[in-house]
């Protein structure tokens, strides 16, 4: 799968290609030719907190998605460098706003339109989406407006009739600052040491200047020449080479002394690259010096940054700093010296929230307890008294004071989300899945694609060596079985009206109901294959078929039928095997039955001492009975037929997708006051992969 390391290209972001959502990854898209929020934050992190220069070509795409990525730009430490290449249109062109600089090639072009979007329903659900369309288009349109220095109505404007700039264009609009050159910007760093460099050398000019111009007496206490009537030629370049010319004084012992040019020449070279270790030595130290605070969030990056080059000696960077954070410092701050972690208590906050809608009531959550949606949101939204309730929940469901809009939702969606997900991910895993009866470890699919389940195998039975030391190779063979994971999901929406119901009981009962629903998608999809006697791809047969040997004839659960199945498992070889006595010895301990039979399995199962020896049922202790109503006639399936497993062989195989072994819930609306849109979503699959560990009986 394409990862963020991949948009980097000689040190610079490159956005090439459609702008999409991190949950279309993988799925409809070629990765090659598109780039999504995640990939972008995980580039960026690779960058590190310089300053970034951003090269895109992009006609758009998800509206969303290019709203995150602008403000995960927008919000970069170092500030970004954005130059258009090719074009910058629909949510790629709300991107470039992000740029601290922004630059349009000489041949390119800039396109703001309104959002689109499609929709399917009766006439109120298009109103309602004509209406959020509209909402989205204002709020772009004061984005644009903010960057380009215009009305967010003349702005608005623009986006309904469509566009479209050239550079000269854009720049006399506002929303872009220059034509790119055609060579790349230098880095700060080679800018201050190329100054270093020429400062050192203007120094040294003047010095050796000062050398070679007889204008002060020597140590002998003799007049300069230029008194005594000398008359001398003097250097004009710094490495140019003085000879006496003959004069009246016959002492010409009062000259300067002539520096060879060689011998210039390397001292020029010496001291311009001692000049140039320094200010690197003087860099690094003010970096080093500034690194707590900015990882503390007291000094931005770009501060330091300024104080680098504009040549600040080391030794007086600490005061600058210090004098920098007591600005930024609140008004009525107290002087006395205490311990301040500001990110912190942030995240501290905002977990203690997390964990008191949870019911948690220590840690954290102990500050908050008791906590429900309509506090929730009065809380975020600064005050928990006012004339208005109704207008504190508002505003707190559009707060960003505490995540910034960093992953652009708002406080009161990112804590209800993270709620939700984390309830529902509890929820899903005390809920047993029967289905891993007859499953083994699960596989992990990085994408949508088919999965492949190899088995391997072949003639391993040692053979006889041959006299002269020859051994016969043995031949391995395999077959593959394919899955595909699937993603299935619904959309949980937490409106206004409930949060000002506060309608706890909804809000705690809907993770249940998604961890239930996930664990009957699984067990509906395992079972399937079970029920219908699904077909293998290796060999195009069912998985219970006489050429397998795992298909018994008509019988009833007794000694004598667990038998005849145990002997034909006993008697399955190995894939590929040519040796007659090459078994796998197989020895199955789970019984499986529909509920029509539990009673029989049950009594089965049951110990009891029998009135004869040969009454004796041996298998009473090695099978563990299991109930499964997905494979009765309910569920279209039979009510007589049973099933013997082996734990060490399981019949299906099953997969999540990377990252999601577990159900998961997205915002997809997090800035809407009205309401916070998620999607609950499942990315799983399963296939028959293996005959040899089951045996299916039809029943009597």
């Amino acid at each position: 799968m394409k990862t963020g390391r991949d948009l980097i290209v000689n040190g610079e972001l490159i956005l090439s290609g459609d702008v999409i959502d991190d949950s279309w990854l993988g799925y409809m898209w070629a990765e090659d030719i598109v780039f999504s929020p995640t990939m972008v934050r995980n580039a960026l992190s690779e960058l590190g907190e310089g300053r970034v220069t951003v090269r895109i070509n992009s006609n758009g795409g998800h509206v969303n998605a290019g709203e995150q990525i602008r403000a995960m730009l927008a919000g970069h430490p170092g500030g970004c460098r954005i130059i258009v290449e090719g074009i910058a249109a629909s949510a790629a062109s709300l991107i470039f706003m992000a740029g601290a600089e922004r630059l349009m090639s000489a041949g390119s072009h800039l396109m703001i339109h309104d959002p689109a979007g499609a929709i399917w329903g009766n006439e109120e659900d298009a109103r309602r989406h004509a209406d959020q369309l509209a909402l989205i288009a204002t709020t772009y349109a004061a984005v644009y407006a903010v960057a380009s220095g215009n009305s967010p109505e003349d702005v608005r404007a623009l986006m309904k009739a469509e566009t479209w700039y050239g550079p000269d264009a854009a720049i006399a609009a506002g929303f872009a600052d220059a034509v790119a050159d055609a060579a790349p910007a230098a880095p700060a760093e080679l800018v201050t040491a190329q100054a270093s460099y020429m400062a050192a050398c203007d120094q040294l000019r003047m010095r050796l200047a000062r050398q070679q111009t007889p204008d002060r007496a020597s140590a002998s206490g003799r007049q300069p020449a230029a008194e005594r009537g000398a008359t001398r030629k003097e250097a004009s370049m710094a490495n140019e080479t003085t000879t006496p010319t003959p004069a009246a004084d016959p002492a010409p012992a009062s000259a300067p002394i002539p520096v060879p040019a060689p011998e210039m020449a390397v001292m020029h070279g010496r001291q311009i690259a001692d000049a140039v270790e320094a200010d690197r030595t003087r860099a690094r130290d003010i970096r080093a010096m500034a690194g707590p605070f900015v990882s503390s969030g007291r000094l931005m990056q770009v501060d330091v940054d300024a104080l680098i080059d504009a040549g600040t000696p080391a030794s007086d960077a600490s005061q600058r700093f210090m004098a920098i954070m007591a600005a930024a410092e609140p008004a009525g701050r107290s002087a006395s010296p205490r311990s301040t972690m500001i990110r912190d208590e942030g995240e501290t906050r905002t977990e203690g929230m997390i964990g008191a809608m949870m019911g948690q009531t220590d840690g954290p959550a102990q500050a908050f307890r008791g906590m429900r949606l309509r506090h929730l949101a009065m809380e975020l939204s600064g005050s928990t008294r006012g004339y208005s309730d109704t207008d504190a929940i508002r505003r707190g469901m559009r707060a960003t004071t505490m995540m910034g809009g960093a992953f652009g939702v708002s406080d009161f969606s990112y804590i209800t989300t993270e709620v939700m997900n984390r309830s529902l991910q509890a929820a899903y895993v005390r809920r047993a899945a029967t289905w891993q009866l007859v499953t083994g470890a699960a596989l992990t699919a990085t994408d949508f694609r088919e999965l492949h389940s190899v088995r391997f195998g072949g003639d391993f039975a040692l053979k006889k060596v041959k006299e002269n030391g020859e051994y016969e190779s043995a031949t391995l063979a395999d077959e593959a079985e394919g899955l595909k994971v699937e993603r299935r999901g619904r959309t949980i929406k937490l409106t206004f009206e409930a949060v000002v119901n506060d309608d706890m009981g909804a809000f705690q009962r809907i993770p249940t109901e998604f961890a239930m629903a996930a664990r009957t998608m699984e067990n509906s999809m395992v079972w399937a294959l079970i029920r219908a006697n699904a077909r293998l791809k290796s060999d195009g047969k069912a998985l219970f078929h006489a050429d397998h040997g795992n298909l018994g004839t008509a019988g009833a659960i007794s000694a004598q039928t667990v038998a005849a199945a145990r002997k034909a498992m006993w008697e399955q070889r190995a894939f590929g095997s040519k040796d007659s006595d090459d078994f796998l010895q197989i020895e199955p301990d789970r019984l499986i039955v529909p509920p029509a039979l539990e009673l029989v399995a049950l009594q089965f199962a049951q110990s009891t001492t029998p009135a004869e020896d040969g009454k004796v049922n041996p298998f009473k202790s090695s099978l563990q009975p299991s109930v499964v109503p997905n494979l009765g006639a309910a569920a279209g399936g039979s009510d007589t037929a049973w099933y013997l497993v082996s734990s060490d062989l399981p019949p299906i195989a099953h997969a999540y997708l990377e990252g999601y072994n577990a159900p998961t819930v997205q915002t997809i609306e997090g800035m809407n006051p009205d309401a916070v849109v998620m999607n609950a979503r499942h990315i799983f699959g399963a296939a028959a992969v293996e005959h040899r560990g089951a045996y299916r009986t039809p029943g009597a």
